[in-house]
């Protein structure tokens, strides 16, 4: 992964929180190629995910990883993800989805309610 052409995946990012959504999507954190679009896999469907403000992508340890608000690693590819939240269309999420969809799952950002984990 050290390709001088290599650029780190995508990430769909809310402008605004989520609120008053209790869905949960269960997967696995995943790269779609076709858009260079960080995904969760849900049973071979790949779902973008409009993730809280301040969330982004980075090389962690010679992998790429989903980092939270605070700058730590929350998954890595492949990682099992639960994330708490809804299908919203994406410009209710303020953003644009990076794999073109209409919808989006926007991952509620209520960090004390258990909204986003992963599960090892």
């Amino acid at each position: 992964m050290t390709s001088d052409n290599f650029q780190l995946p995508q990430l769909t990012v809310q402008q605004s929180p989520a609120r008053n959504m209790a869905a949960r999507l269960p997967g696995i954190l995943a790269l779609n190629e076709a858009a260079n679009c960080l995904v969760v896999d849900k049973h071979g469907r790949h779902i973008d995910v409009a993730w809280p403000p301040g969330w982004s992508v980075a090389l962690r340890d010679g992998s790429i990883a989903l980092i939270d608000a605070t700058g730590q690693t929350f998954a890595k590819l492949g990682d099992t993800v639960s994330l708490g939240g809804g299908y919203v269309l994406a410009s209710v999420a303020h953003t644009t989805s990076c794999l073109g969809t209409e919808k989006v799952w926007a991952v509620a950002s209520a960090p004390d309610t258990g909204s986003v984990h992963r599960s090892d």
